[in-house]
């Protein structure tokens, strides 16, 4: 880390802020809210996983979501230009549905 002292005051460097931390919390779609406080450079996949063994979830069924777009694990709050006070929506991921699946039912009925 850089400092820079003045008068015997130590300053940090504007270079520092990769290690601030970010308060963040992720809410669930039970509207249950869990909050974080974590270094600018910490990877999410460790904060998601920590969410998950809290509220007894499984880790790969969730997406998390902030802003409208998917976060990945690799991702940072530093990436993402994360600040004090961001939510992230964490929802079960569903794979299949939607109008195919619906096409298939009613061609069932008619036959």
């Amino acid at each position: 880390m850089a400092t820079t002292s003045i008068g015997g005051l130590k300053r940090k460097s504007p270079s520092d802020d990769a290690c601030t931390d970010v308060d963040l919390s992720i809410s669930f779609q039970d509207g249950n809210k869990l909050f974080f406080k974590v270094k600018q450079d910490l990877e999410f996949v460790k904060v998601f996983r920590d969410f998950c063994d809290r509220k007894k979830l499984e880790y790969d069924t969730l997406k998390f979501i902030h802003d409208g777009t998917r976060i990945k694990g690799r991702q940072t709050p530093k990436m993402l230009n994360l600040e004090n006070g961001a939510e992230i929506f964490a929802m079960r991921d569903q794979v299949g549905g939607g109008v195919a699946a619906l096409d298939g039912i009613i061609c069932d009925e008619l036959l």
